[in-house]
């Protein structure tokens, strides 16, 4: 192997790194088709062709200056020794570039979303992320080390070889002018204007279109740092009026003008039921049985029994696409603004309003747990902080589940484990009590207790294993309630069953076979539909409901059931206020944001809207824009509560 000069031997480097990041975005298109299903094949190959560019700028900004050093101007530049030294450590900077946009790919099985700034935190978990790469994703993991090696071999190779023709000093230094201007441009990727941004990929108004250009280095290193520039999106006198008219409930109103959304309920009766939430890890609604939108797979009967004789909530929906969003939303009711750090990492900075607090406030004993290990997502600071008095992880809870064999998961417990130790514990709490309990086994690594929840041939990281996992944590609810039946504070008690967030395509290539290969793929919003189950049979009559509603109208619909005397702050209301008269959801989904309302949907970009339900949306866009500068304004300049 030889070049005939450094420029061809830098630009074949460059090449092969680009060819290289470009298959990730092949390999995204096929693991995850039902993704992509939305869009004509104009429009894949489109993205495809503007994920070459996306690809183009994030190698250049992140290895740029490996370009610069091969190709500068001095003889010396040559020197074989160098150009291999050089080279080869380029070679390994665009080999982990690669491989972490496929382990993006991989991420996105969780969430359907690119990484983004969230990245930041999943130092969190650690134990979690090296048991699936030790176990699940084992094969990947070694074909990462395969890759590395291999690439920076490769690369030696390349840099290695001689070079047979000297470009002459004056010639290099016009040359090397000339690739500090590609660079740039290349980087910048626009003429005029701002520079390119994520908001740019989508070559057309669907957010699929989006996610098949961008690669997750790119999403991650344009949404490290961001903050509430970028929500200034209406005039703060515009939105204002428009935030407060979506907000407005002759219930609960207005306060203080120096809070301008800060309001409270007026004083009546505290009937002092305690409350029970349990949290369902990725219980999105299209899986569950009397929820889904597909043909059922009877895989949560015991749930949809429950649910018959419940208040039912068919139309709720999760504010955000990660575990933390959901449990930011249902203790604080935020939706997290993108870009801004979430509780436990920043968000409570400013004052909030907390559902532990304002339960202490009321004179409710309140306890928290989930069945991850303690500092997992920092539930534990952030229970602390919403004001939560006693707060424990997978590693205080002893084993109450029958296990076959050496069926131990390795970085949390099982979530009959957990909803055993939550009944014990609040056996011992003083009523009237508010509890927070947080499940995990629905989270791959889908390890189960026994064979006999593996209905089908069980993976633990497949479709088939989830729907094992469902039947799973289906019993293990069945068992707790029916522990909890036989309490004396049982029939003064709420229980409140939600998920923190949707859990993916139900229509994978498993679910088609499954339910039907015939089927359509459902509406984005479908993604963040979840169940609400409101279980208090001596309290509430049995009924379904179809209120829109979200995690975020959890903590004023407490507020107002219990007779809570707070102020309080939330992009919400409570889902049992008749006097409301607009019902909506925002929510947060990595590159866009999105508002759904009775009479349809909408999401943005920050640049376009990229998803709407209907052709006349004007008025919803003016309204989801007053939301999102209201919210991200307000908490900034810590003016959301007292």
């Amino acid at each position: 192997m030889r070049f005939k000069n450094i420029y061809v031997q830098t630009f074949m480097g460059l090449l092969l790194g680009l060819l290289s990041l470009f298959s990730s975005h092949l390999f995204l298109l096929l693991r995850y088709p039902n993704d992509f299903s939305d869009l004509t094949t104009t429009e894949r190959l489109l993205s495809l062709l503007m994920a070459i560019r996306v690809d183009t700028i994030t190698l250049l900004t992140l290895t740029g200056i490996a370009i610069l050093i091969l190709t500068f101007p001095l003889k010396s530049i040559y020197q074989r020794t160098f150009r291999t030294l050089i080279g080869t450590l380029w070679g390994l900077s665009i080999i982990s570039v690669v491989l972490f946009s496929y382990s993006n790919v991989l991420y996105f099985d969780f969430s359907h979303r690119h990484l983004s700034n969230e990245l930041f935190t999943l130092g969190n978990d650690t134990d979690i992320i090296i048991n699936m790469a030790l176990h699940s994703f084992l094969p990947y993991t070694i074909g990462a080390f395969i890759a590395l090696f291999g690439y920076m071999y490769l690369y030696y190779k390349i840099f290695s070889a001689p070079v047979t023709e000297q470009i002459e000093t004056k010639k290099a230094i016009l040359f090397y002018l000339i690739i500090i201007v590609l660079i740039f441009g290349g980087i910048r990727s626009k003429l005029t204007g701002k520079s390119f941004g994520m908001s740019d990929a989508f070559t057309c108004n669907k957010v699929s279109s989006g996610v098949l250009a961008l690669n997750g280095v790119f999403t991650v290193y344009r949404t490290a740092g961001t903050s509430a520039q970028l929500h200034d999106l209406l005039p703060y006198e515009q939105a204002l009026p428009i935030a407060k008219t979506l907000l407005t409930s002759n219930n609960a109103p207005f306060v203080d003008p120096e809070y301008p959304l800060m309001r409270a309920y007026a004083p009546k009766e505290k009937p002092n039921y305690n409350v029970v939430i349990v949290l369902l890890e990725s219980w999105g609604a299209e899986h569950i049985d009397g929820f889904t939108k597909y043909p059922e797979l009877d895989i949560t009967p015991f749930f949809k029994e429950m649910a018959a004789h419940a208040l039912k909530f068919t139309n709720f929906y999760a504010n955000g696409y990660r575990s933390i969003y959901g449990i930011t939303s249902i203790f604080t009711g935020i939706t997290l603004p993108k870009g801004f750090e979430f509780l436990g990492n920043g968000l409570e900075l400013s004052k909030l309003s907390y559902l532990g607090s304002i339960a202490k406030n009321n004179g409710y004993s309140t306890i928290a747990m989930q069945g991850s290990q303690r500092r997992s997502y920092r539930v534990d600071a952030v229970s602390n902080i919403a004001g939560f008095e006693h707060y424990y992880g997978a590693q205080d809870m002893p084993d109450a589940e029958e296990v076959e064999g050496d069926r131990a998961p390795i970085t949390r417990t099982y979530d009959y484990n957990l909803l055993h130790f939550y009944h014990q514990k609040l056996n011992e709490m003083k009523e009237p009590f508010l509890g927070f309990a947080f499940t995990s086994t629905n989270h791959s690594d889908y390890h189960l207790p026994s064979s006999k929840f593996e209905r089908y041939p069980h993976g633990l990281r497949d479709y088939n294993g989830q729907l094992n996992a469902y039947i799973y944590v289906d019993d293990a609810i069945r068992r707790f309630m029916q522990g909890v039946q036989k309490e004396p504070w049982f029939d003064r008690t709420i229980f409140i069953f939600t998920s923190d967030h949707g859990s993916g395509d139900a229509l994978n290539t498993i679910g088609r076979r499954l339910r039907g290969k015939d089927l359509a793929s459902l509406p984005a919003k479908e993604h963040f539909r979840i169940p609400l189950v409101i279980y208090a049979p001596k309290i509430f009559k049995a009924k379904e409901v179809t209120t829109l509603g979200s995690q975020v109208d959890i903590l004023p619909t407490l507020i107002d059931i219990l007779g809570f005397q707070d102020n309080f702050t939330t992009m919400s209301n409570s889902l049992f206020d008749q006097s409301v008269k607009n019902r909506f959801v925002y929510y947060y989904s990595g590159a866009t944001i999105g508002l759904i309302k009775e009479d349809g949907d909408l999401q943005y970009n920050f640049k376009n809207i990229v998803g709407a339900s209907k052709k006349d949306h004007a008025q919803m866009k003016k309204e989801l824009f007053a939301i999102d500068t209201m919210e991200a304004k307000l908490i900034k300049t810590n003016k959301w509560t007292k």
